[in-house]
């Protein structure tokens, strides 16, 4: 995003993920479509990854 686009691209996730939040922030986005932009403009393979993740460990390390 840093670049002005939307998509990660090569971009690691933890940074795309920071300058995501920040910019759904100031445009003050709601919940749902925060989330469809995400599963949009993330690469596949993290989605995949997330997907396949056990909810039960979701929770627990947001918990954490």
């Amino acid at each position: 995003m840093s670049n002005g686009r939307l998509r990660q691209g090569k971009e690691l996730i933890a940074d795309f993920m920071i300058e995501f939040e920040t910019l759904a922030m100031k445009t003050k986005t709601d919940n749902i479509h925060t989330i469809s932009l995400l599963k949009k403009n993330i690469r596949s393979d993290i989605i995949k990854a997330i997907i396949r993740y056990p909810p039960i460990a979701v929770l627990k390390a947001l918990k954490e």
